[in-house]
């Protein structure tokens, strides 16, 4: 559950980030896009520990669509159309 919680809070706070500051820069990559890339980078690896982790369903699905969301930004700050 801890897990869950740091990840919505980093989450939250990219979303934050990304209407604040819009989802595209110059030359650096957004703040959000960062956020997000790290959670989905730790996020897969500890889908494959879920047994050892997360001791119940729920909190299994909660981690799975803050990583889709997170997966989504990170799309998002890739899309070509919105350049």
């Amino acid at each position: 559950m801890n897990t869950n919680i740091v990840f919505l809070l980093a989450t939250l706070f990219s979303i934050y980030s990304g209407i604040q500051f819009g989802y595209f820069d110059s030359h650096t990559p957004p703040p959000q896009f960062l956020i997000s890339s790290l959670l989905v980078i730790i996020g897969i690896p500890l889908i494959f520990f879920r047994k050892i982790i997360f001791k119940n369903k729920t909190n299994y699905k909660l981690h799975l669509i803050i990583i889709s969301v997170n997966l989504i930004i990170v799309l998002l700050c890739f899309s070509p159309l919105l350049n």
